[in-house]
């Protein structure tokens, strides 16, 4: 009986040491395929509380995307807070050359901006819709 039970405890050591190996080597794994995720899994929220670092008075910054444009203003709606451009392409977007309407975030925006006028514009992405953040006359 005894013999058997040592063997049981082998055998779930074994075991054990077999499925912590897998997990590292996963993480590790996944870090090669994904740079953003970290391999190394041994410090989580809990022990940066406990170790005294106070996460809730951590500045945490949220990352915006922000895309880039340049096109030529077809309509101005300011009075319902959209412009219309007739754009370029947009790399970080994937977008081809186009024209839409857009959000402002600011009606403000297209404040000295008139129909026909080169601009230089921000978007990011409002739920399923694009905002424009940054709007200003172009010298191209």
């Amino acid at each position: 009986m005894k013999r058997i039970i040592s063997i049981v405890s082998i055998m779930t050591a074994v075991a054990l040491l077999g499925i912590s190996s897998m997990t590292h080597a996963q993480s590790a794994d996944a870090s090669l395929r994904n740079p953003m995720m970290m391999a190394d899994t041994s410090m989580d929220m809990h022990d940066m509380n406990m170790n005294g670092m106070d996460m809730k008075s951590m500045k945490m910054e949220k990352t915006t995307n922000s895309h880039h444009g340049h096109g030529t203003v077809t309509k101005i709606d300011a009075a319902n807070g959209m412009v219309t451009f007739s754009h370029g392409p947009i790399a970080t977007l994937n977008w081809p050359a186009m024209t839409m309407s857009f959000k402002l975030k600011d009606a403000a925006l297209v404040n000295g901006i008139k129909t026909g006028d080169s601009v230089d514009f921000d978007l990011v992405q409002s739920g399923n819709d694009y905002l424009v953040t940054r709007l200003q006359k172009s010298g191209k």
